[in-house]
């Protein structure tokens, strides 16, 4: 609950930028990714740091989230995986998600001011407002994500180096491969997963780790190009319906 409310309140800050100012949300948002990395920085060294690691200090086992028996199932022999509650917490957040924004008015608002902002405006609906919750919303869902991370019991720590977080990206592709819809996004969020977990084990038999990115990639890109090919036949089909 902490790690939402703070990402809740991380997330309002572009949104503020955006809504009252027009100010990108990805510039703003890359730009205060920066403060808060350097924040978390300075409060990792004056409360929980481990000097002799230059990380956090290691979550108590009471406080990681409990296996129900997934670390029975997924095992082979002795290697056992580190698969735990939080699967079913991050579910249960997309579909609800997806109940929101599918079969809500709220959620009707958010998609009709995210497609255009001015056409929202104009419908009656208060843009300001719908684009501050919505990057409220996002920010609460990454600090929930960052959470499940670290209370997962598998020793992950944050390091305090001047390097901002790899997952904050890796939601990216994630996103774009579920095609920002929250349903496609679990099974596009596994699939990622997997691809990045067989990618550092394949370490093991000389693969450099670089080539899961190459591959992370080359799906974006044709995912991209597959996704302009549909609008184009659909302009296309579009205007041939205008002619005729």
């Amino acid at each position: 609950m902490a790690a939402i409310l703070a990402g809740a309140v991380w997330g309002a800050l572009p949104g503020l930028f955006k809504a009252l100012f027009n100010v990108h949300e990805v510039i703003s948002c890359i730009m205060t990714n920066y403060i808060g990395m350097y924040l978390v920085n300075f409060l990792i060294i004056n409360t929980v740091y481990d000097s002799m690691r230059n990380q956090t200090i290691r979550v108590s086992n009471t406080a990681n989230l409990p296996k129900l028996g997934m670390d029975n199932v997924f095992r082979d022999g002795f290697i056992v995986s580190g698969a735990n509650s939080g699967i079913f917490i991050a579910i249960a957040f997309a579909v609800l998600m997806f109940i929101i924004l599918e079969k809500t008015a709220f959620g009707y608002e958010l998609k009709a001011c995210g497609y255009n902002r001015n056409a929202a405006y104009y419908a009656g609906i208060d843009e300001k407002r719908s684009i501050i919750i919505s990057m409220v919303i996002s920010g609460a869902l990454a600090g929930l994500g960052g959470a499940l991370l670290y209370l997962a019991g598998s020793g992950k720590s944050i390091h305090v180096v001047d390097m901002l977080a790899q997952e904050g990206f890796n939601g990216i592709p994630v996103a774009l491969l579920g095609l920002n819809n929250p349903i496609g996004i679990i099974f596009s969020g596994l699939f990622v997963a997997y691809l990045n977990v067989g990618g550092f084990n394949m370490q093991l038999y000389n693969f450099v780790p670089q080539i899961i990115e190459i591959i992370i990639a080359v799906i974006i890109y044709f995912s991209a190009f597959a996704l302009l090919v549909k609008g184009f036949l659909y302009s296309l089909k579009k205007r041939k319906a205008g002619e005729l």
